[in-house]
């Protein structure tokens, strides 16, 4: 089969790669298409990856293979289904950070979504894969995945109804915050540098701005002075730490949901003891995220529209990420045609 493979760092390209094979309880999928996540491209230009290796994990695809023992899906279904599950019983596990489980990561799609076919392990079966209503579009299924890593980051930030927060960042994952934000009760300022990703903000709810002077300005004014009761950070890495916590109130949280560039936090200790400011961070979803989020797209209580912008082939990989990294695409759908 066909693949967009990751053969050196930086460099992706269309190569034959073998055609997985199926066991008890998976499932064999002809992919539809894959969208194109940030950390996919870090992977990808930062060599954090060994090559060669096909990424991709936000996956849609038609099930042309049914492992023995498999009972909830048909040849012919079209399913979302995610890469990582956990093992539900360890300490992590138990303790609400499934995605630090150790057996997290070693299960996996096979190879990933760059891809014609992959393989769908029996966990990934059984706790990641749903079936796509034919209502329901390619492009807005396989927003799945990143809404659940949003939908936990937002229960890890603990916001209540008539909570002020900030969002740093309005590409894909910035407007599913919005949304996410505001269907808590929370009212949304937010932030980009790109007319056009304000424009899509402004579409979502968020109140908008392009001078962080502007939105500090009107946060005071919402609060009697106080600042934002959560700062959450989708771009921008390290650099926009200092604003974040002079924008946040005492006592409120900074939430990192993307990594990014910076070896070191440029904030003072005293900042974080002397006004008791939270600084957390999530890494992935859970299978429980990943049911919330797919219904809520079912349902239409999300909006993604206008999110995708650009759709491409696997032959044309390493243009959807020159035209992410240029920031010239909100959010890259990758086919499985291969040109």
């Amino acid at each position: 089969m066909n693949a967009a493979v990751h053969v050196a760092p930086g460099v992706v390209a269309l190569r034959e790669w073998p055609t997985p094979s199926i066991g008890p309880r998976e499932l064999l999928l002809k992919v539809r298409g894959c969208g194109l996540c940030g950390s996919d491209i870090v992977k990808i230009r930062s060599g954090r990856v060994t090559p060669p290796a096909v990424l991709g994990h936000e996956v849609v695809g038609d099930v042309v293979a049914v492992g023995l023992g498999v009972s909830e899906f048909d040849v012919g279904d079209r399913l979302v289904v995610a890469h990582h599950v956990p093992c539900f019983a360890c300490h992590y596990c138990r303790r609400g950070s499934p995605s630090m489980c150790r057996e997290f990561k070693t299960v996996n799609l096979d190879p990933g979504g760059f891809a014609e076919y992959l393989r769908v392990p029996a966990p990934n079966v059984r706790h990641a894969a749903f079936k796509v209503p034919k209502e329901v579009s390619d492009e807005a299924a396989s927003f799945t995945e990143p809404l659940a890593c949003c939908l936990r980051a937002v229960k890890r930030a603990g916001v209540v109804a008539g909570d002020l927060a900030w969002v740093i960042g309005l590409g894909s994952v910035g407007c599913l915050f919005v949304q996410l934000l505001l269907r808590a009760g929370v009212t949304v300022l937010a932030s980009d540098l790109l007319p056009a990703r304000l424009a899509l903000g402004l579409r979502f709810g968020a109140e908008v701005f392009r001078s962080v002077e502007a939105l500090e300005e009107r946060a005071r004014d919402l609060t009697g002075g106080r600042g934002v009761d959560l700062v959450m950070v989708t771009a921008g890495g390290t650099a926009v730490l200092r604003s974040a916590a002079s924008i946040v109130r005492d006592g409120g949280a900074i939430h990192y949901f993307a990594g990014g560039e910076g070896e070191a936090l440029p904030l003072p200790l005293d900042a974080l003891y002397g006004r008791e400011l939270t600084l957390t961070a999530t890494y992935s979803s859970s299978p429980a995220e990943l049911g919330e989020a797919f219904e809520l797209l079912v349902r239409g209580q999300i909006q993604v529209e206008g999110l995708i912008t650009h759709r491409l082939p696997l032959s044309r990989l390493a243009e959807g990420i020159a035209l992410a990294v240029e920031h010239e695409a909100v959010k890259v759908f990758v086919t499985s045609e291969s040109s």
